[in-house]
């Protein structure tokens, strides 16, 4: 007899299931997978909790290998949100929230922002630096302070029971802390350097911790790199203020470098697109592309390797 359980711990030998109960895969799962259980995923166990299979899953969050190969690590499986947690104060940037926008764009999932420690900071300076999210991100931002309480409630409503909601952002962003005060859960948290803003890593594995709102999250470690996989549609879609401009352009394969008749680089000059907006554009662009070509080389090696191996095995049968 089989039933199905939640992924709410994951290693690489043991699983964490809902209702406590801890899991191995089974010889032919793990022989003949190309995916490995992660937290939110849905998986089958048999008797004596063996995994045999996983549900088909409704959304991967991933992004680039951090070894720099062709492959991508999934973070989280499932997720209806991306809640990208970013400090305000020293280590803020836009160009890194990009990068988590394209991750939700190319993973199907909503992103949210979630400004922290807003208590700590100038409120001119705030102000400034939530108007620069709000004009880069098309998706709701609120910003928050574990300290004053202020715009947690807000957080929270935004959130449906049955959303599952996915944590990211660097190392000492705040998001133990955040989780702690929506959920209670007590994790550990720690202080953070005043140079760049960061701090060490209090979370070191991925768990799935439910509220009684009804929604879950998946908490993640801080990541010290966002790379993006080889979906260019996803990074334009972030870009999309840049992509209508480039509708205008006189010529349909403009690049927005040095074109005649560029709209795009019209509206920068005029004032209407930022220029460090377009070099972030060319730079995703450029990344997402050879990313795309490494995985093309990839499937075409294993390709190739498939086509050697039937031709030696028909040989060996004549």
């Amino acid at each position: 007899m089989k039933n199905i359980f939640r992924v709410i711990f994951a290693s690489r030998e043991i699983y964490g299931l809902t209702g406590g109960y801890r899991a191995v895969l089974s010889g032919r799962f793990r022989s003949t997978s190309e995916s490995f259980p992660v937290v939110g995923d849905m998986v089958w166990c048999s008797d004596g909790y063996v995994i045999e299979s996983i549900e088909p899953r409704t959304s991967e969050l991933k992004r680039s290998s951090p070894s720099g190969g062709a492959g991508m690590q999934i973070l989280a499986a499932n997720a209806t949100h991306l809640l990208i947690v970013m400090a305000m104060g020293a280590g803020f940037s836009i160009r890194r929230l990009e990068r988590f926008l394209v991750l939700a764009a190319s993973s199907g999932v909503q992103p949210v922002v979630a400004l922290t420690k807003c208590d700590l900071v100038n409120p001119v300076d705030g102000a400034v630096w939530e108007s620069e999210v709000r004009d880069a991100a098309d998706a709701p931002v609120f910003c928050t302070s574990t300290v004053t309480g202020e715009g947690l409630d807000e957080l929270a409503g935004y959130f449906s029971a049955g959303d599952i909601i996915c944590l990211t952002g660097l190392s000492g962003a705040g998001k133990s802390s955040l989780l702690n005060t929506l959920c209670g859960t007590g994790l550990e948290t720690s202080s953070v350097r005043e140079s760049d803003g960061r701090g060490r890593h209090t979370t070191t594995a991925r768990h799935f911790i439910e509220s009684e709102r009804g929604f879950a999250f998946i908490d993640t470690p801080g990541l010290r790199e966002v790379g993006i996989g080889g979906d260019v549609e996803a990074v334009e879609e972030v870009f999309d203020d840049i992509v209508q401009y480039a509708k205008m352009c006189r010529f349909s394969d403009c690049s927005h470098t040095d074109e005649p008749g560029c709209a795009v680089l019209a509206a920068v000059a005029d004032g209407l697109l930022s220029a460090d907006r377009l070099k972030s554009l060319h730079k995703l662009k450029k990344e997402a592309a050879a990313k795309n070509e490494a995985e093309r080389k990839v499937r075409d090696r294993n390709l190739s390797k498939l086509v050697k191996q039937v031709t030696k095995l028909k040989r060996s049968h004549r």
